[in-house]
């Protein structure tokens, strides 16, 4: 330990640790679990658990730590540990791609090597490791840069306790990505400075931002790397023009390498966003929409006042949206010293511009509105005001670079008191016609005294250094604490944590229904709410904790014709208004029958499924036939009722007139008889006889997706999507073994080309070296 204090770089790691572990104590060495789990307690069936726990206020982002990222942590750690790669979730939607929706992120290294903790532990550890990965990365590129020691851990520290970083921890996927941007600028400084020979210190950090699985804001990663790497190559005016486009040929390589490595992610990922339910052309109504939930001018004042318009924790936000997407806070000292930071040239003004930038694409601005039109992939990103951890960011940068320049305090603090008025001026002209400005005064007088509080005492210890009362390393000491201590003890009350036993408990309603081998439940559901806790039971996803396949789930990349299937189910969207990725089942519809279900949860407990017209299985031998081309829903819904009337088999793609004249239309047979043999998340084997003496097509209602391949009695035959979601396959006459699998065909070309591209970043670096 002493030798890693004597060390500069030690010292860094240590500061940065320690904060992050005294932070998340209670979620890593305090046994509980750092996961918003008591948010349970608002449904049924956990509500009638414990009547004597109350939840939490409803936070129905953080809700998303639990019904996405805890349930697809946990699945994908219990499906390596059962050997079988993480590529399908066979329990939400009749099945759904997992690596594919890039935030599951089961390739991602942090969580490989977390695999040997439960994942109620896990959860605590990588929050601390990717905080101080966080701290450390921009610590590095600050000394990288010239900043000095001290600078540079108040740059660090101000990045951990930001509160956009704090607010977005426990959406473990996007601290995966943010804390390697300051890892990534590091990297650009080493490649500009050491040529091909440091090109593993830029491409390594690219590789793992992109694996680790959020992919918007890898986006602003990249933006925020390009647009630095660009500036301070062109902004070297003494190096001949050669030399410099030797550098931006050497930071392109890097990159290209960084996100070859990340194609076993990328491909399956890619594959699946052309195909899904977001995948759509950018629409006015789409970007009126997107821009509702921008950052709107009378929200700035929490740049200052961070708890202007309330806190979630206490129940008490009555903001524009939600608290986390609006979170511009860097603490009141670290605001003071960023104005420092901003300089006519150099890094100063670099960093002042890109924060202007991200604030233009914050508020909704016309720069909004160009990529949300031209940039591909753009107008499927959230909120734009996500792009504010770029602001958080490049503040903490400026940060840094301010406390070298902190003899220029009194210049820096009338722009900061200026700041201030123009805030609470806009704060108090631009809210909405009919709001009251009282609870917006009351929430600026509670912050306030902390805020001019912390300050004072900076601008004191300074004053005290000038005068000779305090040394320098007293003085430079109080000053690291002052910016870094408060925003740390604000956001310290954000995180939600849980006891190990509220860990989706054993709940004997879902046990006592739980379905047979091949089957599966449906939850009637009809509201979901962002403001108040939703009177639902069992929210989508939530199932999959307890390995029940439901026909609900919640995903943001679900295949377009999944979701279609459930619409038509229902008879109208299954995606409640506030959330186009949650899908519920809203109806008690004899149509259930089509995915197998089994019993349906409603506010009454159990129902079966109610009987229609005509018998509908889930699994049947018929006739196939073309798919007819229409997209009209009612018309759709009405040819696939026939379908299942008539046992015919619908076929879609151009694989599908091929296999017919090759196997035959076949026969319509019926109900199939069914042996499940085995029922794996990747693998499914069933037993079926065709009493029939030709060919029939065996209809499956499980979805059909490019990466499953089917094989009878151990030969390839097609796997085509019917029904419009769903799998089929021709069968012989009498008794056979279906076998269906999820292979990683993109996978394995992905694993390929990321050793191909590891083999040639470790030979170039060799190369360079020995040259």
């Amino acid at each position: 330990m002493k030798a890693l204090w004597r060390s500069e770089h030690g010292r860094l790691w240590l500061f940065c640790g320690g904060l992050a572990l005294l932070f998340l104590w209670q979620g890593t060495v305090g046994g509980k679990v750092f996961a918003p789990l008591r948010l349970l307690y608002h449904f049924a069936p956990w509500h009638t658990m414990r009547p004597d726990l109350t939840p939490p206020a409803w936070d129905v982002l953080v809700w998303d730590s639990v019904a996405q990222f805890y349930v697809w942590r946990d699945l994908v750690r219990t499906l390596w540990l059962n050997g079988e790669i993480p590529l399908w979730n066979p329990y939400q939607l009749g099945g759904m791609p997992l690596l594919a929706n890039s935030q599951s992120a089961p390739f991602y290294l942090p969580h490989l090597l977390a695999l040997p903790l439960p994942t109620w532990l896990a959860a605590g550890w990588l929050a601390w490791l990717h905080m101080t990965l966080a701290g450390v990365g921009l610590g590095l590129f600050l000394r990288r840069i010239g900043v000095g020691l001290a600078g540079s851990l108040v740059g660090a520290g101000v990045w951990m306790f930001s509160t956009f970083f704090v607010c977005w921890l426990q959406m473990s996927s996007v601290p995966a990505v943010l804390c390697w941007y300051g890892w990534v600028l590091w990297g650009v400084e080493q490649v500009r400075a050491h040529g091909g020979r440091m090109l593993g210190a830029l491409a390594i950090p690219v590789w793992l931002m992109v694996m680790a699985g959020h992919l918007q804001f890898a986006f602003y990663g990249f933006l925020m790397a390009g647009l630095y790497a660009l500036w301070r190559v062109l902004d070297d005016r003494g190096v001949p023009a050669r030399l410099r486009l030797r550098t931006l040929g050497w930071l392109g390589l890097a990159v290209a390498l960084g996100i070859g490595m990340a194609t076993p992610q990328l491909l399956p990922t890619l594959e699946l966003a052309s195909q899904s339910h977001r995948a759509a052309v950018a629409t006015e109504a789409g970007y009126s929409a997107y821009v509702r939930t921008a950052l709107p001018l009378f929200h700035w004042i929490t740049l200052w006042c961070p708890d202007a318009y309330g806190h979630p924790r206490d129940g008490s936000y009555w903001g524009a949206v939600h608290y986390a997407e609006l979170a511009m806070g860097v603490g009141a000292v670290g605001l003071w010293l960023a104005i420092l930071g901003v300089s006519r040239r150099g890094q100063g003004l670099f960093w002042a511009v890109l924060v202007g930038l991200a604030l233009l694409l914050a508020i909704g601005s016309p720069l909004t509105r160009l990529l949300y039109f031209y940039l591909p992939g753009y107008s499927a990103t959230g909120s734009p005001a996500r792009v504010l951890c770029l602001w958080a960011f490049g503040l903490a940068v400026l940060t840094g670079l301010g406390f070298e320049r902190r003899e220029r305090w009194g210049l820096g603090l009338a722009i900061w008191a200026a700041g201030f008025l123009v805030a609470l001026g806009l704060a108090w002209s631009l809210l909405p016609q009919g709001v009251s400005r009282t609870p917006l005064l009351q929430g600026v007088l509670t912050s306030l005294p902390v805020t001019l509080g912390v300050v004072a005492l900076a601008i004191g210890a300074l004053v005290a250094q000038q005068r000779g009362i305090l040394s320098p390393p007293l003085a430079t000491g109080a000053l690291v604490t002052l910016a870094v201590l408060p925003p740390f003890a604000h956001g310290y009350r954000y995180p939600l944590y849980a006891e190990r036993e509220e860990v989706f408990p054993p709940a004997p309603i879902l046990e006592e229904a739980r379905p047979a081998v091949g089957e599966r439940i449906a939850v009637l559901n009809m509201r979901w709410s962002l403001y108040d806790a939703p009177p639902a039971a069992l929210p989508p996803n939530t199932a999959t904790a307890y390995r029940i396949p439901d026909v609900g789930g919640y995903d943001s990349l679900i295949p377009r014709y999944a979701k279609q299937m459930l619409d038509i189910i229902n008879g109208e969207d299954s995606a409640p208004p506030e959330n186009g990725n949650m899908q519920f089942v809203k109806r008690l519809t004899p149509r259930l029958r089509w995915m197998r279900v089994a019993r349906v949860l409603t506010p009454d407990g159990w129902q079966p499924v109610p009987d229609g017209e005509t018998p509908a299985q889930g699994v049947y031998l018929g006739r196939a036939e073309l798919a007819p081309d229409t997209q009209d829903p009612a018309t759709l819904a009405q040819v696939l009722e026939q379908a299942w009337a008539e046992n015919r088999v619908l076929l879609y793609g151009d694989e599908a007139k091929e296999a017919l004249e090759r196997y035959g239309a076949g026969v319509p047979v019926g109900a199939a008889q069914v042996e499940w043999l085995e029922v794996r998340a990747t693998r499914v084997r069933l037993q079926v006889n065709n009493p029939a003496s030709q060919t029939a097509w065996l209809m499956v209602s499980d979805t059909w997706y490019p990466r499953w391949r089917a094989q009878v009695d151990g030969k390839p035959v097609p796997l085509l999507r019917a029904n419009l979601a769903f799998r089929a396959l021709p069968v012989p006459p009498g008794a056979h073994e279906i076998t269906m699998t999820c292979y990683g065909t993109d996978l394995l070309i992905g694993f390929l080309v990321a050793l191909g591209v590891a083999v040639g970043l470790v030979g170039i670096g060799v190369w360079k070296k020995t040259g």
